[in-house]
């Protein structure tokens, strides 16, 4: 009777891999034998694989290098192969290092296979430094994935989507250039910032992920509780994404270059009427009033080319990359090289990103004791922003032509030929004919704005975005010894962003002049950090300890410009202004500084016991003298049981950690000089009616100074479990988690009186719990046929719990939305009306409660406190943004020299208030909403969907609150590399060969009718925290499709 194998130490006699591994090896061994290409100078080779006690490998892959020859060992480990004398034979198995073994003369080969304990034994980078991942005992997600860069997005952040569980990355627009909103373990804050920070290469950048090149990132860590953020102090409330680029290997020169090339189109856009359709209802509505044909049948009119303007506004997107890069080394000295371009013509017309990156890394020993290094990051971005957004197109009617056609120019007076806007249909006179033959008139109002042509806005106008930008950084490190260095860390973000505008005189509202703007911010980021380090193992005793200094110092030049009635057009260059804007120009400057102080130790014994602690104080300038410190500290235990003589002999379990944490984190990120009152230039009046004014200065009556105001405050604490079964094919971590932050940050108005607007304080508690899975399966793997399966789920939920004394804080959208934030509920939830139906006559007005609004075919509001009056006491929560979870799903394929990847992503449970909807319902053109409307008692419609001027205005119901659930096929990559022996004929090391697709798929829930459920309004109010959840000019999801390369030489 064989012993048991190491690698199946815990499986019995007969592991279950191996038989699995040897009975589908066998099979696709014979299907390759048949098609293996029998040269005349092979011989038999034969031998046995063992491992390092002599036990034998059953199941074990045995492969010509470079050709599809395999076999498999049997029971006893024995191999059979035909192999020439110039051939490499490959060994592998689950849980074991691959050996490679040219055959030469031999045809006998008893092979060796050492255990791999790289699963267990992996580095994670955690702050300021690695860990092993067997000792973690925080939650810390890692992501390696060579495949990143081939996905058809220019910004990284987008990449990750779906494929880390707690990480929510939401597109919110799909305009060009635009970086997406990321969220770790959802919303802690409700005034200050809710992202992640983002370290790269150890650096905090202020640009999350956008700048970077995804073929340049070697791995991707996500710190997402206190105790593995509390190392970042005051930065760490929101989550750390830690991004660690690739460096050179000792090794000759190596090149490589990347290439994608391919289209994206709209997924959807809306379903319009058409022009007749739209007339037809526009007589409806005056039949409605007394006027016009009484019935909608008798109004068949229409005018106009029946204009499709989602289509003129939008195109056929381009998207390309091309990188190359180069790395090596010697004994002392390793490089790594990369340049790369990114260009997308984005689907929108007029709207374009182009970004150019390079990477320098140089790492050198110089001694024994002395080591340096260099990283340099410079890169530089173009955006051309779109000076018409996608709203403008798809509320313009149908019946409008680009330029105006003959039949328009003869019902509005204005030339053919020349551009039609929007004012020239307003208020016009329409003669029609009665049944009865009596002629009438009557004036339909289709497009009461002064809004322009958009596509003429758009060839007329222009923005533009450049920004040019340089992260660099050096080090030094001193190896006293084997367990003890130091290193030191200078460091520099220098970032100028420069956006230019002009607005043709004939493109703004009738009577307002043509405007240009220039702007430019400079930041220059100087970061110094100072770690000394220390690990040494003591028998069964592994301990680490660290500690530093870091300073960081932050300087923001802005300047603008604005000009106003420029002689010509041909001249938008802003000297060519005759009137220069005071309100819109000026230059500002300010700074802020951050000190700290950090401390981590970590402690193992006998890879059984974790401990890990850590401290960090941090002093920052945003916060006044007296609260200008904060001290974040952290603990976290883990109990490593498959190593307890109680496991140790199971059949099943390979590892299975328990671990569990508790920490403090912090969130500074408000503006600088909230704690000190500002002055501004101010002009005073001197003497009666004289009219001179004097220039002087006054206290800004924007913010007013809090000099108590502080940090705000994470407490958390997280209990995780990590599990490996099966000779660990199947891995699983689960983590549960609850947070409160207290001293929540947030501007509050003032008291009149004293002459400000607004000022911050502490107001506040807000709370999050949640639960995380990850799960990983090896579900094949034999030497030609590879099967491997990532799933994440998450769920948090959050609440407000405290809030200023006060029970709750209504906060408002632009349109009239109503945001609550009620104690005990979640602190975003949408509050308006329930509607039950449409009226359907006036007579059931008057004898239900209704208010002055109320109109026949128009929504009926709920009375919900049955007072019989319709008033602000009916309002009640009609849902809230945030998904009850979110999960991905990712398969990926090899089989023989293909390779195949899919993303399946989704998000579940949350609401959103479609202001297309509600902006299209009263522009009366979206199909969705007008289709199955109430026309009149006769013609009631669906009895649900109003009449177009619904007669409660702006008014913040239900009706327009619609599940925003949603599940894409979010990324499809399926490549072929080609065979070693034929890319070797022709001096390269490899070719692959592939085609990936973004968003091949997308399934919305049957209540959302918009086009983008992932879309959200982020400007103006709708920045704050405690606004979300709003979508108004919801650009289309993009369905993308691309060709690439990827040759290695």
């Amino acid at each position: 009777m064989r012993k048991p194998l190491p690698s199946e130490k815990r499986n019995g006699q007969v592991n279950y891999i191996a038989v699995v591994s040897l009975i589908i090896g066998l099979f696709f061994s014979q299907l390759a034998q048949g098609f293996a290409f029998q040269t005349a100078n092979t011989s038999p080779i034969s031998g046995q694989v063992t491992d390092n006690t002599g036990e034998s490998i059953p199941g074990a892959n045995v492969i010509v290098k470079g050709t599809s020859n395999v076999t498999v060992t049997d029971l006893e480990g024995n191999f059979k192969i035909n192999a020439a004398p110039t051939d490499i034979l490959i060994f592998s198995f689950i849980g074991y290092a691959t050996q490679e073994i040219p055959v030469g003369n031999k045809n006998q080969f008893n092979v060796v296979l050492e255990e791999d304990l790289k699963q267990l034994d992996e580095f994670v980078v955690v702050g300021y430094g690695t860990q092993k991942k067997s000792h973690v005992t925080g939650a810390v997600s890692k992501l390696q994935d060579e495949r990143l860069g081939e996905i058809p997005v220019t910004q990284a952040d987008q990449a990750l989507q779906g494929k880390i569980a707690g990480v929510q990355i939401q597109n919110t627009t799909s305009e060009a250039g635009v970086s997406p909103s990321i969220r770790v373990r959802g919303n802690a804050s409700i005034g200050a910032s809710n992202e992640p920070l983002v370290v790269v290469d150890g650096y905090p950048t202020p640009d999350g992920l956008s700048f970077i090149n995804p073929n340049d990132i070697e791995s991707i860590e996500v710190l997402k509780d206190a105790a593995s953020a509390a190392i970042y102090g005051s930065r760490g409330a929101n989550g750390v994404i830690i991004v660690t680029t690739k460096s050179g290997v000792v090794d000759k020169p190596k090149f490589n270059f990347k290439m994608y090339a391919g289209v994206k189109n709209p997924y959807k856009v809306h379903d319009m009427l058409t022009s007749t359709e739209y007339t037809e209802m526009l007589w409806a509505e005056e039949a409605l009033g007394g006027v016009g044909p009484t019935s909608h049948e008798e109004a068949a009119w229409s005018v106009g080319d029946n204009t499709d303007w989602q289509q003129e506004g939008l195109r056929q997107g381009v998207i390309s990359s091309y990188q190359l890069s180069a790395s090596g080394g010697k004994k002392d000295v390793t490089y790594m090289i990369s340049g790369g371009y990114n260009d997308e013509k984005g689907m929108l017309i007029n709207n374009d990103y182009q970004r150019f990156n390079a990477r320098l890394k140089l790492d050198a020993r110089l001694n024994k004791i002395l080591k340096i290094g260099v990283n340099v990051n410079p890169s530089y971005t173009k955006n051309i922003l779109p000076a018409s957004n996608f709203t403008d197109y798809f509320r313009t009617p149908s019946f409008m032509p680009v330029r105006h056609t003959a039949e328009t120019s003869a019902l509005t007076g204005i030339p053919e030929g020349d551009w039609a806007h929007g004012r020239h249909f307003n208020n016009l006179t329409y003669v029609y004919t009665t049944p009865a033959g009596e002629d009438m008139s009557v004036v339909a109002r289709p497009w009461n704005t002064s809004n322009n042509n958009p596509r003429f806005i758009s060839d007329n106008d222009s923005r533009t975005k450049n920004q040019y930008r340089l992260m660099g950084s050096t080090y030094f490190q001193l190896d006293f010894n084997k367990n003890l260095f130091f290193k030191a860390t200078q460091g520099a973000y220098v970032t100028n962003t420069v956006g230019e505008e002009y607005r043709n005189e004939g493109t703004n509202r009738a009577g307002d002049p043509n405007r240009g703007a220039y702007e430019s911010r400079l930041r220059i980021d100087l970061l110094s950090e100072n770690i000394l380090n220390y690990a040494k193992t003591f028998g069964e005793h592994d301990f680490s300890a660290l500690a530093g200094f870091t300073a960081q110092r932050v300087t923001n030049t802005y300047a603008s410009i604005v000009g106003t009635n420029f002689p010509t057009d041909y001249v938008p260059t802003l000297n060519g202004a005759t009137v220069l804007d005071l309100g819109d120009t000026y230059t500002l400057k300010d700074e802020n500084l951050l000190l700290s102080y950090l401390a981590r130790v970590t402690y193992s014994f006998k890879n059984r016991y974790l401990f890990s602690a850590s401290t960090r104080t941090d002093g920052s300038s945003v916060f006044g003298p007296e609260n200008r410190w904060g001290w974040f500290p952290s603990v976290s235990a883990g109990w490593v049981l498959s190593e307890e003589d109680f496991l140790k002999s199971s059949q099943v379990i390979d590892m299975l950690k328990l671990r569990g944490s508790y920490g403090v984190t912090g969130n500074n990120d408000i503006e600088n000089y909230a704690s000190v009152n500002r002055l501004y230039s101010n002009n005073y009046s001197f003497g009666s009616g004289t009219g001179v004014l004097v220039p002087g200065l006054a206290q800004s009556g924007e913010t007013l100074a809090n000099k108590a105001i502080a940090w705000e405050r994470t407490f958390s604490y997280n209990i995780g479990m990590d599990l490996g079964f099966l000779s660990n094919r199947f891995f699983l971590s689960a983590e549960f988690y609850n947070s409160v932050t207290d001293q929540l940050l947030l501007k509050q108005p003032t008291l009149a009186f004293t002459g400000y607007n607004e000022f911050w304080n502490n107001i506040g508690k807000v709370e999050n719990n949640g639960f995380e899975l990850e799960l990983s399966l090896n579900n094949i793997n034999t030497s030609n046929f590879q099967w491997q399966t990532s799933f994440n789920f998450a769920r948090v939920k959050n609440k407000l719990v405290e809030f200023s004394g006060e029970d709750r804080l209504l906060s408002y959208g632009e349109r009239q939305e109503v945001y609550l934030a009620q104690v005990g509920q979640p602190y975003i939830q949408f509050f308006g009306y329930k509607t039950i139906g449409v009226w359907n006559s006036q007579e059931e007005i008057d004898a239900n409660a209704s208010n002055s609004l109320d109109r026949p075919g128009g929504l009926r509001l709920s009375d919900e406190n049955g007072d019989g009056v319709i008033d602000d006491d009916d309002r009640v929560v009609l849902g809230n943004p945030f998904p009850d979870f979110t999960w991905g799903i990712t398969n990926s394929f090899n089989f023989f020299n293909f390779d195949l990847s899919i993303l399946v992503q989704g998000v579940q449970g949350l609401d959103v208030f479609n202001g297309d909807g509600h902006y299209n319902e009263s522009k009366r053109m979206n199909r969705a909403y007008v289709e199955n409307r109430w026309i009149s008692a006769e013609h009631p419609g669906d009895g649900k969907t109003p009449y177009s001027t619904n007669g409660i205005g702006w008014q913040f119901t239900d009706y327009m609150i619609e599940d925003g659930s949603y599940v894409s096929v979010r990324d499809i990559i399926l490549g072929y590399t080609l065979p070693k022996s034929l890319v070797e004929r022709i001096k390269l090391q490899n070719i692959r060969v592939y085609g990936s697709a973004q968003n091949a798929l997308y399934f919305t829930s049957k209540g959302y009718r918009g086009i983008n459920p992932e879309a959200r309004s982020t400007s103006g109010s709708y920045e704050s925290p405690l606004v979300s959840g709003y979508q108004r000019g919801a650009f289309p999801v993009p369905r993308a499709f691309v060709f690439g390369l990827d040759i290695s030489f």
